[in-house]
C-alpha cells in the first residue's frame, strides 16, 4: 500500500516502484555530500537495478509494517525527490519502538523542508503503527541534524562512542529519542 499526503510546501509518499529511478538520481546527485554523514555505499548502490531491488524490499516491508520509508518533493516540482525519511525495525510490544533517520538533498538545505517532512511523516507513521518510542542517532558534528531532532521534540539521551562506520571510520554519535504521548 502506498500512502500519499502533503504539507504546506511538500508532497510526501511512501515507497512505490515508480520511485526507483528518482531515487537513483537523488542518491547519485548527493553521493559526496551523504558520504560525510552516512555509511559508504558500493558502486552497485548507484545503479537502477539496485535501487529497484531496494524499492521492492521497502514496498514489502511497508505491507508487513516492519519498516516505512517516506520520500518528499516540493509541490511546485513534484517529480524531483529532495529528501527521504526512514522508520526501520518497527518492533511490536513490549518494545513498541522504531529507529528513525532522514536525509535531505544538499541543494535544499536551510529552508525547513526536512523538519516539515519529518513532522508529517512521524504523525503518519504513528497513525498506522503502534509505536511508543522513536529512536535516532546523529553524528556529534552534524549540528543541522541535531537541530531538526530538537525541533521535532526529540530529547538527547546519550553518547555512543565509535558507534557507526562512516567513510571508513567508526564515528561517535548522539542518541536521541521521542516518546509518543498518545500511545
Amino acid at each position: 500500500m502506498t500512502y500519499r499526503f502533503e504539507t504546506d510546501r511538500l508532497l510526501i509518499q511512501t515507497s512505490n516502484m515508480d520511485l526507483a529511478p528518482k531515487m537513483l538520481e537523488y542518491y547519485s546527485e548527493n553521493e559526496d555530500f551523504f558520504n560525510k554523514y552516512e555509511p559508504t555505499h558500493t558502486a552497485r548502490y548507484y545503479t537502477l537495478e539496485f535501487q529497484t531491488m531496494m524499492m521492492q524490499q521497502e514496498v514489502s516491508n511497508m505491507e508487513n509494517l516492519t519498516s516505512a520509508y517516506y520520500y518528499f518533493s516540493l509541490k511546485d516540482d513534484p517529480e524531483k525527490i529532495i529528501g527521504s525519511i526512514s522508520f526501520v525495525r518497527i518492533r511490536p510490544e513490549p518494545y513498541a519502538s522504531v529507529i528513525f533517520g532522514y536525509n535531505l538533498h544538499e541543494d535544499y538545505q536551510g529552508h525547513g523542508y526536512c523538519t516539515e517532512a519529518c513532522a508529517a511523516s512521524i504523525k503518519h507513521v504513528l497513525s498506522i503503527a503502534h509505536i511508543h518510542r522513536i529512536e535516532s542517532r546523529v553524528l556529534t558534528t552534524n549540528e543541522k541534524s541535531i537541530h531538526i531532532l530538537e525541533r521535532l521534540g526529540f530529547f538527547h539521551e546519550g553518547f555512543e562512542k565509535a558507534s557507526i562506520l562512516i567513510n571508513g571510520e567508526f564515528r561517535d554519535h548522539l542518541r536521541y529519542a521521542y516518546l509518543n504521548e498518545d500511545y
